[in-house]
């Protein structure tokens, strides 16, 4: 899979979904492909590709890939779990539509949780999830 359309195709699904971007600090704008800008306000949302390619298990083309896609609150765990939840909501079997491609899976596989304490001593805590993600070529 050309990675921009499953890049646009994730970032549309949560960006679209008013039950997390009302939860982020700047909505759509907090979220983000593999690291937040600078000085990012938190709360916000991140997403990046894990691994994955071509099962080649038949002549056509088909993908398997692991996402991960995270919270990350400069509040609390709680915070960070809340809109994890609306993450969950929004993309665990759920259909997601990348031009050219059919997508026959989408599933939350494992969950991950952690809390880093900045130089400056501010605590970010994040939780998320690795999303299986499997698309037949058009």
């Amino acid at each position: 899979v050309q990675m921009n359309v499953l890049n646009q195709a994730l970032f549309s699904k949560l960006a679209n979904t008013s039950a997390i971007t009302s939860l982020l600090a700047e909505g759509s704008a907090s979220i983000y492909h593999l690291q937040a800008k600078n000085n990012a306000t938190l709360p916000y949302c991140i997403w990046s590709l894990q691994g994955g390619g071509d099962e080649n298990e038949t002549a056509n083309r088909t993908k398997n890939l692991l996402v991960f896609v995270r919270a990350y609150s400069g509040v609390s765990a709680l915070q960070a779990g809340s809109i994890d939840a609306q993450i969950d909501t929004a993309l665990h079997l759920v259909p997601l539509t990348v031009s050219g491609w059919t997508d026959f899976w989408l599933a939350r596989e494992e969950d991950l949780e952690t809390v880093e304490t900045e130089p400056n001593g501010i605590k970010k805590y994040m939780q998320g999830a690795f999303y299986r993600v499997r698309l037949d070529k058009d």
